[in-house]
């Protein structure tokens, strides 16, 4: 008779050894940047077999998008419903002026971890594409009726965005400041420019 077996428990099995392999591999890159996650060094820290690794991960590419998927996911990028129930433009950027100020905050960390490797920079360039495409469109949603507009999108990108916000804080400004700066600056600016 056939052994039984549950496909259910294996699959568990299986993401349960996946996430240990990604977690190990974040705990290398954080002490040591890419180069310390070698397939060895991760199959060490999960406690798991180099083939194991490779069967999950084919190459290291794979295993950095995976890294970068479980550091988005742990610091938790906002997403179109942060604008749930506000129907004006001014509520909308002032709700993304916000949870941007909270999301760089939550995301300094992995920041310089990976601006401190040039590995790092360059295997996590296609998620950070990814994640400055996710944010046009919050500013697109944000800015509203103003979506369209070329010019609305990059200036509020900007003023907003990352930049500014690094720019002011390593001025000594608090979060709460520079947030407060941004908002006069932009609301303002988008007030004329859709008049």
């Amino acid at each position: 008779m056939p052994r039984r077996y549950t496909l259910g428990k294996r699959a568990e099995q299986h993401a349960s050894t996946r996430e240990r392999i990604v977690s190990a591999a974040l705990g290398l890159i954080r002490q040591g940047g890419l180069r310390a996650a070698s397939v060895r060094a991760v199959a060490a820290a999960a406690d798991v077999a180099p083939a194991t690794v490779r069967n999950h991960f084919p190459d290291r590419a794979a295993l950095a998008d995976a890294a970068a998927d479980a550091v988005l996911a742990e610091i938790h990028p906002p997403g179109v419903e942060i604008f749930a129930g506000l129907t004006s433009a001014t509520g909308r950027v002032e709700r993304l002026a916000r949870e941007l100020s909270a999301f760089a905050d939550r995301s300094v960390a992995w920041w310089n971890v990976q601006q401190a490797d040039p590995d790092l920079v360059a295997a996590w360039a296609g998620q950070e594409a990814k994640f400055a495409e996710h944010q046009r469109r919050l500013v697109e949603a944000a800015v509203e009726p103003l979506g369209e507009d070329p010019v609305a999108v990059a200036v509020t990108t900007n003023i907003v965005g990352y930049s500014m916000y690094y720019g002011l804080l390593s001025q000594g400004l608090s979060s709460e400041d520079v947030v407060q700066v941004q908002l006069s600056v932009i609301l303002p600016w988008l007030e004329q420019r859709s008049g």
